[in-house]
């Protein structure tokens, strides 16, 4: 009967071992514009943060431990969230396939492409989003799931100082968005922007603008008339646009400046992430290994004992040796369960690190200001209302001196850093004269 205890530790010892792929660290190159494509063509993509698959506002307990077992820590999902869509955003850019390319809080058709995504799971070791691309036309682009399982090489710096862990998975986004850019004709393109500065320009003036989009049964969108040569209402509604897009390049330097500042902790936390997600599944399996085994063996053990011919000493020690056994397999499958514990809870340390304080706008428009606090989401909606109050006010025109800066703790004017951008002005505004030092005729932002 020791024989069958022999061959059943054998067995499962022969099942317990496992064969891993061998996986490429950057294997994915990111496909880039050959040759200039005409500015006409060129589309405005908007990537709007990520939803970070977590439910938002405070969690309880049990909540947290239930997302936390399924992989999902809500502190880094809601910061990687952005810092996913910065990275895209980063490498859009570097194609060269695209015209501006911002982080919107969002969607808009200040944009000409859309760009959602939604982070199904992510622990260092194996990322999956939800990316989902639509024209101003309504035209779905891409509507898949994207996978990557890690590299340990990808955590390499040194060899890799520029690219981003997850960066196979970014470039394989950017690739199929550009072979669908690249299968749109010159008409395509040019509708799509057509499309998206009506819709605009009836989004800020319904009452002016009404009927010149109509929208069919398969949720697209198509022109049904075009504003006149010359417009001035519909340039005007251009020119809010254009700082609807300016006020994007001011948010996108707030993005930037904490993915920046993310960047290092949160490369540490997804290296360790991944180890620990490796370990823990390692643990996992060898924890219900050898508590089955640990099982099965005493059980052996016992039937070895009642199948025993004798009861000589000898056929006591191994009774009692192989119960040992099993009891020591069954009491390391409980430790690994502990030290999985333990792992988690590490994890949940490590995460509170990444909550993300946003600061108050400041909008000077001609000379007034406007304060914009709260989250990025609600200064965004209060500026998109404060554009529209500009529009219809009693001059109906776009001021053309808008000033878009953070504030400063200090209220020294040196302190406060203006990045000025020229813009045309607008003839005959009327606009008001007021005290200010900033010049006529330009859109600052940082």
């Amino acid at each position: 009967m020791h024989r069958i205890c022999i061959l059943l530790v054998g067995l499962f010892s022969l099942t317990a071992c496992t064969t891993s792929e061998v996986l490429v660290a950057h294997s994915v190159d990111l496909v880039s514009s050959v040759e200039a494509i005409p500015e006409e063509q060129l589309l405005d993509v908007g990537i709007v943060v990520f939803d970070p698959g977590v439910p938002e506002g405070e969690l309880p307990e049990e909540v947290v431990e239930e997302l936390m077992t399924e992989g999902s820590f809500p502190q880094v999902r809601r910061a990687e969230s952005l810092y996913m869509a910065v990275e895209l955003r980063d490498t859009l850019q570097q194609s060269g396939h695209w015209g501006g390319v911002w982080v919107t809080p969002e969607e808009s058709v200040a944009s000409d492409l859309n760009i959602t995504g939604e982070i199904l799971h992510s622990d260092g070791a194996n990322v999956t989003l939800r990316i989902r691309a639509e024209d101003a036309a309504g035209r779905v682009w891409l509507d898949e799931p994207y996978e990557l399982e890690t590299a340990a090489g990808v955590y390499n710096r040194g060899r890799y100082p520029d690219k981003d862990p997850y960066q196979d998975l970014f470039n394989s986004i950017a690739n199929d968005l550009a072979t669908a850019q690249a299968e749109l004709s010159a008409e395509d393109a040019r509708q799509i922007r057509t499309v998206a500065d009506l819709r605009y320009a009836e989004d800020l003036s319904p009452e002016a603008f009404d009927g010149y989009v109509a929208e069919r049964r398969n949720g697209e969108f198509e022109p049904v008339r075009l504003p006149a040569a010359g417009d001035p209402m519909f340039d005007r509604t251009q020119r809010i646009r254009q700082r609807e897009q300016l006020f994007f390049d001011t948010l996108n330097q707030h993005y930037a400046s904490f993915s920046a500042d993310a960047s290092e902790s949160y490369d540490s936390w997804r290296e360790y992430a991944r180890e620990e997600a490796i370990a823990i599944r390692e643990i996992t399996r060898q924890s219900r290994w050898q508590t089955g085994l640990g099982i099965a063996t005493i059980l052996a053990a016992i039937a070895y004992g009642t199948n025993s011919s004798n009861d000589s000493y000898s056929d006591y020690l191994i009774q009692q040796g192989v119960t040992y056994i099993g009891m020591e397999m069954i009491r390391s499958g409980a430790i690994r369960r502990q030290e999985r514990r333990m792992h988690t809870e590490t994890l949940e340390e490590l995460s509170l690190s990444f909550d993300e304080s946003v600061e108050p706008l400041v909008v000077d428009i001609q000379g007034t200001q406007h304060r914009l606090t709260g989250t990025v989401d609600t200064q965004y909606a209060e500026w998109r209302e404060l554009l529209k109050q500009l529009f219809v006010s009693e001059t109906g025109l776009a001021p053309e001196n808008i000033d878009v800066y953070r504030e400063v703790e200090s209220e020294a004017v040196d302190e406060v850093q203006l990045l000025e951008i020229d813009v045309p002005a607008d003839e005959g505004t009327g606009a008001e004269e007021t005290d200010t030092d900033a010049d006529g005729g330009a859109v600052s932002g940082v």
